[in-house]
């Protein structure tokens, strides 16, 4: 399964470049106007469709291959809670990856506010969860899976965050991806990990709706983002902004390690999990995890994201 996901892998990236060129074409020929949200359901869908056509060609059966598995409300209420106590990780991650790297998300993001805020959440945070879980975690993470929980957690993680082709996301896209994996572990279930994916991504849509219903909040927003870039001129702030960001990801994130053990435990996984990931990377079934194309793979995708950034 190693080598055919690998093999899978170049042919997603490629795919998914080749198919944004091609839809940016027809709309440069066309002349059509795409709203911002019908840009997201392409970009999606750009992302879908190499995966779809890939179960087709294998004959791959989605429920019996995926653990689509009825998930108890309780542990579906923790999932969310370990996705929202995740966020001040990824903050932390995005700041320190943003002195070096530029933020391609902030902007868009912040340009949706116009649109009616369940269309955000829909777009921003119900349909990403739901298509690049089935990707990443369902197609590509068991694939990988019966090789070893944490050589796939990590791998799967790794392309997932490859594939925003940025730098920026691709620093905290890739931690969370391997959290996510696990949390699917914990509970045998991807819907865990889908509504963990809808809070991380839903944190952005909903400050910003809270921040519009308050008087004055598009100034509010203006002035926190030129003040956001005024102190970056400052190195100390910096450092004091950092520290301080790190310290609170560190604390949410032991709050989430407690609900991921908690999960773990009551759906029976918390003893496995520790087995298998005593095991390390080292493959439990005789496949290499890493293999020429994936290499060329992950070397063309590094190459191409620091071109854009620094060239």
């Amino acid at each position: 399964m190693c080598k055919r996901i690998n093999r899978f892998i170049p042919v997603l990236f490629v795919s998914s470049i080749v198919l944004t060129i091609l839809a940016g074409a027809v709309i440069a020929v066309t002349g059509v106007n795409i709203p911002l949200w019908g840009s997201y359901l392409i970009s999606q869908a750009i992302v879908l469709l190499p995966a779809l056509v890939y179960v087709a060609v294998h004959k791959i059966n989605i429920i019996a291959c995926m653990p689509y598995r009825k998930l108890r409300i309780s542990d579906g209420l923790l999932s969310l809670l370990i996705g929202y106590t995740l966020i001040p990780l990824m903050l932390f991650i995005n700041s320190v990856s943003g002195l070096f790297s530029t933020n391609y998300v902030q902007g868009s993001v912040q340009e949706l506010v116009a649109y009616p805020f369940w269309l955000q959440l829909l777009i921003i945070a119900v349909l990403p969860a739901c298509v690049e879980e089935f990707v990443f975690r369902g197609l590509i993470y068991h694939s990988y899976r019966k090789n070893g929980i944490l050589g796939a957690a990590v791998l799967s993680g790794l392309v997932f965050g490859l594939m925003h082709l940025n730098i920026n996301q691709l620093s905290y896209a890739a931690v969370m991806g391997i959290i996510f994996a696990l949390l699917v572990e914990a509970t045998g279930s991807m819907y865990s990990s889908m509504l963990a994916h809808f809070a991380a991504n839903s944190y952005s849509v909903i400050l910003m709706q809270l921040v519009s219903m308050t008087s004055g909040g598009s100034e509010l927003l203006e002035q926190s983002a030129q003040a956001a870039e005024s102190s970056m001129n400052s190195v100390p702030v910096i450092i004091a902004q950092l520290v301080m960001l790190g310290l609170v990801a560190a604390g949410f994130l032991g709050i989430a390690y407690l609900l991921f053990k908690k999960i773990a435990v009551r759906n029976g996984r918390w003893e496995y999990l520790k087995e298998q990931l005593h095991k390390g990377f080292k493959p439990q079934n005789g496949e290499r995890f890493i293999t020429p194309p994936l290499i060329a793979t992950v070397a063309a995708a590094l190459a191409y994201m620091l071109y854009i950034e620094f060239i």
